[in-house]
């Protein structure tokens, strides 16, 4: 299941409005869906499948189960049964719930959304996955409950308010995404992780079964007994993670998580297809191919050439409804790659979030900006709030008094769920936490929401049981200097992936990566190791400071389309400032791009009618 909406009118007064089919939304035109309907009294639900199966949704004594994403049996499970992890459907997790209550989360991973509607207690449970970067979206108020997968679904309902949330919007601007469960609309809330749910005609409870602090350990396990732990683990994760399917898409870069995917996969090499995209003879392209000529595999690279040009900004608004507006418009690669790729199989191997697990906070970026910087290092976080709210009004991409009347409600939330909550751990650690519980998982959200449509994601890194694993050695990036204080311990994490190609694909240690040197390199003894990686990074400086950016443009990418928005978008929230269309008339927003086509995207998502 890919997309869902239900609601649900649990006193029979609200109503549930017009029936909604997501087929109907333009947007989907091009979408391969089954659509299915569930009707019950004072409720209705829709959802989507890719094929003719109801394997996500199950139905006992009046009791209904959906499955928006995909669920695995755990290690827990496997101590316990026997059985080794497995891929399991909607009809096994509710008689895992009937054995074992909400207790039942114990035994599963995956990344996924769990409602269970129990028509003869009248009450809807939610239950989230303990990382939750494929959520859904929530409004309960008046005896009813709406929850979906899409935002303007639910905003079509014509049943939810469609307030601004001022606070969201100021979030944006400082961190490149909102904190905690909040979206662009006042009453719609996004589903947290590692969360349960319960909604009635009369209260809402919600029951934290998981939070990031649990991933801290004091006493880490030795590192050679780490290496074999962790690859093995990855090495079940690949193969997992696509066992429900013939076919599997491979992502590869020119860097190391894709590479250590391919690694680990035992399949024959008819049943994938690796991919990268870029433009035509950048690193992203160069090194896969020569990868895969290497190995003799299939490869397909996504060129961002004049053919993606003329389809970036139909693209590019896809991926900003997709992502209930959170994307960027310059991310339009995502569609444009899996609407070619999707004929090949439906079920992508990503190596998403692997270096983000392993590696130290060695750079100021996307998941770590100026800003959260600049507060979590802070000695007076107050003060230094004071000063980020007065930069980003500078701006004037959102009018000022919108943000001056968020600014005590921002501040009360930051200061106590993020500084006092994690206040014995440290300032090192306290952000080690935000930038696990906010930036990586909102940020690679993003994408994931994106993808959805056309492919299901699986990403092996993210996964409940490597993480777990991962927090317990040495290699993991919070045990390992900060913000490049460490070159050496930055690299720490990095022996993983020069291990798992030494022990299951040699070749691949042998092939130059993106940063200039090679896997094999890292495994050198000392002084030779450093003498190979520093020539390697010097080369690889070298070839960025000619060539520059030589993957993406979005600089040229997307001016048309934003020229196009600012002009034939009229603003009927009022929450935009001038900024937006200064910005862009003096080409000064190049300089603030990522944070600027944020703001577009947020712009055309709540204007979308023109």
């Amino acid at each position: 299941m890919f997309d869902y909406f239900h609601i649900i009118d649990f006193t029979g007064k609200q109503g549930i409005g017009k029936k909604i089919s997501f087929l109907s939304n333009p947007f989907y035109k091009n979408i391969d869906a089954v659509e299915y309907v569930k009707e019950y009294e004072n409720s209705f639900a829709v959802f989507l499948e890719r094929e003719k199966t109801e394997n996500n949704y199950a139905e006992f004594n009046g009791v209904c189960l959906f499955l928006y994403g995909t669920v695995y049996t755990n290690k827990r499970h496997m101590e316990r049964t026997g059985e080794k992890p497995r891929i399991i459907y909607a009809s096994t997790l509710y008689k895992m719930y009937a054995e074992n209550g909400d207790g039942f989360t114990d035994f599963i991973k995956g990344s996924f959304v769990i409602t269970i509607f129990d028509r003869t207690q009248n009450t809807f449970k939610v239950i989230t996955d303990r990382l939750n970067v494929l959520p859904l979206y929530y409004y309960y108020g008046s005896g009813a409950l709406i929850i979906s997968s899409s935002v303007r679904i639910m905003l079509e309902t014509e049943l939810v308010p469609k307030t601004p949330d001022y606070a969201a919007l100021a979030e944006q601007l400082i961190f490149d995404f909102t904190l905690g469960t909040k979206t662009y609309f006042k009453e719609i809330k996004r589903t947290d992780n590692g969360t349960i749910y319960n909604f009635s005609a009369s209260e809402k409870s919600e029951t934290r079964y998981w939070s990031v602090e649990r991933l801290y350990n004091k006493k880490l396990l030795p590192r050679k007994k780490s290496l074999e732990l962790l690859s093995a683990q990855l090495r079940e994760n690949a193969n997992l993670y696509c066992s429900d399917t013939g076919k599997v898409l491979v992502a590869l870069t020119g860097g190391f998580d894709g590479r250590a995917n391919l690694a680990l996969l035992d399949r024959s090499k008819e049943d994938f297809l690796c991919y990268s995209y870029g433009m035509p003879d950048s690193t992203q392209v160069s090194i896969p191919r020569k990868i895969c000529g290497k190995l003799d595999l299939s490869y397909e690279p996504v060129l961002l050439d004049e053919r993606y040009e003329k389809e970036h900004d139909e693209c590019a608004l896809e991926v900003v409804e997709f992502s209930n507006g959170t994307a960027p418009v310059m991310r339009s690669n995502y569609t444009y790659a899996y609407r070619k790729l999707k004929s090949f199989s439906s079920v992508n191997l990503m190596g998403l979030f692997g270096s983000e697990v392993m590696r130290p906070l060695h750079n100021v970026g996307i998941m770590v900006n100026y800003y959260s910087e600049k507060l979590f290092l802070s000695d007076n976080p107050s003060e230094t709030l004071d000063e980020i709210f007065e930069d980003i009004k500078k701006k004037n991409y959102i009018a000022a008094e919108i943000i001056d009347g968020s600014t005590q409600e921002i501040k009360k939330e930051i200061l106590s769920e993020y500084f006092k909550k994690y206040n014995a751990y440290g300032k090192v650690l306290g952000f080690f936490f935000f930038i696990l519980q906010e930036g990586v998982r909102k940020y690679f959200m993003q994408e994931i929401q994106v993808d959805r449509v056309y492919v299901t994601a699986r990403f092996p890194f993210f996964d409940d049981d490597f993480v777990e694993l991962m927090y317990k050695t040495p290699f993991a990036g919070m045990y390992n200097g900060f913000l490049g204080k460490s070159k050496f311990k930055r690299r720490k994490g990095q022996l993983l992936y020069a291990h798992i190609y030494r022990k299951f694909r040699p070749e691949l240690g042998k092939i130059r990566l993106d940063r200039g040197y090679r896997p094999d390199d890292l495994l050198k003894p000392f002084p030779f190791n450093f003498l190979s990686l520093y020539k390697g990074v010097k080369e690889a400086a070298a070839y960025k400071r000619a060539k520059g950016n030589d993957t993406f443009n979005p600089e040229k990418w997307t001016s048309g389309l934003i020229s196009d928005i600012l002009q034939n978008t009229h603003d009927k929230t009022g929450i935009f400032g001038s900024g937006l269309k200064d910005k862009f008339a003096d080409k000064s927003y190049l300089k603030d791009l990522l944070k600027y086509c944020h703001v577009i995207s947020i712009y055309k998502y709540m204007n979308p009618g023109d």
